[in-house]
This record gives structure tokens, sequence and C-alpha cells, in this order.
């Protein structure tokens, strides 16, 4: 069995795996399809268009949705009884989730192509 792709016109209509042999009735000319075949994708003079790169608006929308999920996942750092140490445990290492937030925050307020994204900290309670 292999990949094939269902051309119409110049257009990767479908990828299909198949035989080779056994009777296929197909909308289109059946081509073994490479690694570049993808539907939405072209076949033209014998090559598949490659899957296109991402845009440098779509890498940057990217940081902002990451950097918004990893504030949301870290917001129940920023609550003050959660480090008060009148109550046990106690999250004793808030200052390091308010360091990683602030480099977060930066991201989801100025998004960039190529964030390099910080280690978030280890929660460390009290006993």
């Amino acid at each position: 069995m292999a990949n094939y792709a269902v051309i119409q016109g110049i257009d990767v209509v479908n990828i299909i795996e198949w035989d080779g042999q056994t009777p296929y009735d197909s909308d289109g000319q059946l081509i073994l399809a490479d690694e570049n075949a993808h539907i939405g994708g072209t076949y033209i003079d014998g090559v598949f268009s490659p899957l296109p790169g991402p845009t440098p608006e779509g890498l940057i929308e990217s940081c902002k949705s990451i950097a918004s999920q990893l504030l949301y996942e870290t917001d129940w750092t920023t609550i003050a009884d959660v480090a008060d140490p009148t109550y046990t445990p106690y999250l004793m290492n808030q200052e390091e989730f308010k360091q990683y937030r602030a480099i977060i925050r930066g991201y989801a307020v100025n998004p960039v192509a190529d964030p390099i994204w910080p280690t978030p900290p280890t929660e460390q309670w009290s006993s």
C-alpha cells in the first residue's frame, strides 16, 4: 500500500492509500504521492508543491496565543493568599512566578515571531 494523490487539473484534491493495482474509481488522476503531496497543493510538471511555511503574521499570532495561555495557566499564583505564610501550605516561590509571568506578559503585549520561552518555575510549597 502507498499514498496516492488524486489530481484534478493541477490541484491535489485528496490523498488516498492504494495498492496501485486494485481497480479504483477516482474523480481525477492518481499519482504516487511524495512528502510534498498535500490536499490543497498543486501538481505541476511532475512536481508536488511543498506545504507553505508559517507567515511572520502567523508566528506573531501564535506567540500571543501561547503567551495568553501560559498566563492563564499561572493566574492562580497571583492570588494574594496563595503566598501568605499565615495559610498552610503556602507558595514559597511566588516571586519566581512573578518574574516568569513578567517575561510572558511581554510576549502577550508585544508578540514576536521567534520568542525565547522561559522555563516555568516549579511550585515550592511550605509544609
